[in-house]
C-alpha cells in the first residue's frame, strides 16, 4: 500500500480568505501511497477508529461482568487484590475507547462537512498521539532493562537480555522521538523516517508471523495485525502528505 496518501482536497469552487482568493488543486496522496483521496483515507480511518473502539468498549463491558461470571466475589482476598485492578482497568480501558469512538466521529462529520482545516486538526492530533504513545511504550522499556540491568547484576543472562531490552527501546525510542519532533516543525523528512523504519518492522514482524499461519486463529491475527498497521502508519502518512501539501501551497486566483 505504497501510495496510499495522495488525496485530494476538493472544493467546489474558490475560497477567500481576507479578501484573496485562493482554489485548491485536487490533491492525490502519492507518498507511500496507492492514490487514494484524502476524503476517501480520512473515511477509513475513521470508520476502523469507530468499528475498533466499540469492539474494544464491549471488551471493557465484559470485564466489568468478569467477577461475576465467574465467582471472585466469594474469595475474600480476591475482591481486594484483584477486583481492584480488574475494575480500575476496565474503566480505563472504556474509557480510552469512548474518547477513540469520539476522536474517530470528529473526524467523519469534519470530512464529511469538507472542513479540511478541521481534518487537518484532526489528523495531527491522532499523529501526535501515536507518536507519544510509542515513545512512553519504549520509555517503558528502556526502564524495564536498566531494572534487569540493575538487579540482574550477579546473573550475566539478566544483564545480557536488560541491555538487548535497552537497546531496543532506545532505538525506536529515537524514531518516536523523531516523530514527534518533525510534526512540531512540519518537517516531513523526520516523519519520513519514521515511516520507512515501520514499513521494515511491519514487514519483519509480518514475516515471523507466517509460521503461525498454520496455527488456529493465526489468519486472524495476522489479518488484524495488517489493519492496526494501515491505521496507525496511514494516520501519519495522511499528516505527511498534508504537511508536503501545505509546502506546496495555494496560489490566488488572478
Amino acid at each position: 500500500w505504497l501510495g496510499w496518501v495522495s488525496g485530494n482536497i476538493s472544493q467546489p469552487g474558490a475560497w477567500n480568505l481576507h479578501g484573496i482568493s485562493f482554489q485548491h488543486k485536487k490533491m492525490k496522496i502519492t507518498r507511500f501511497c496507492w492514490g487514494v483521496e484524502l476524503s476517501r483515507a480520512v473515511k477509513y480511518l475513521g470508520i476502523y477508529g469507530q468499528f475498533m473502539s466499540v469492539i474494544g468498549a464491549i471488551v471493557a463491558i465484559v470485564l466489568f461482568a468478569l467477577p461475576s461470571i465467574l465467582g471472585m466475589y466469594q474469595d475474600q482476598e480476591m475482591r481486594i487484590d484483584l477486583l481492584s485492578g480488574l475494575y480500575g482497568g476496565a474503566l480505563f480501558f472504556l474509557l480510552l475507547n469512548i474518547g477513540w469512538f469520539i476522536f474517530s466521529h470528529t473526524l467523519i462529520e469534519r470530512n464529511k462537512n469538507n472542513n479540511m482545516e478541521g481534518v487537518k486538526t484532526i489528523i495531527k492530533i491522532g499523529s501526535y498521539i501515536i507518536g507519544s504513545l510509542q515513545a512512553i511504550l519504549f520509555t517503558i522499556l528502556v526502564i524495564v532493562g536498566l531494572l534487569y540491568v540493575s538487579f540482574g547484576s550477579s546473573e550475566i543472562v539478566l544483564v545480557i537480555v536488560g541491555g538487548i531490552i535497552i537497546t531496543i527501546g532506545g532505538i525506536f525510542l529515537i524514531f518516536a522521538s523523531l516523530l514527534l519532533h518533525g510534526i512540531r516543525t512540519k518537517s516531513p523528512g523526520k516523519i519520513k523516517v519514521w515511516i520507512i523504519v515501520q514499513f521494515v518492522y511491519f514487514g519483519l514482524v509480518l514475516f515471523s508471523s507466517i509460521p503461525a499461519l498454520g496455527v488456529r486463529g493465526g489468519l486472524l491475527q495476522m489479518i488484524l495485525l495488517c489493519l492496526s498497521f494501515m491505521y496507525y502508519k496511514g494516520m501519519v502518512i495522511v499528516h505527511y502528505n498534508i504537511i508536503l501539501e501545505d509546502d506546496i501551497g495555494s496560489f490566488p486566483i488572478q
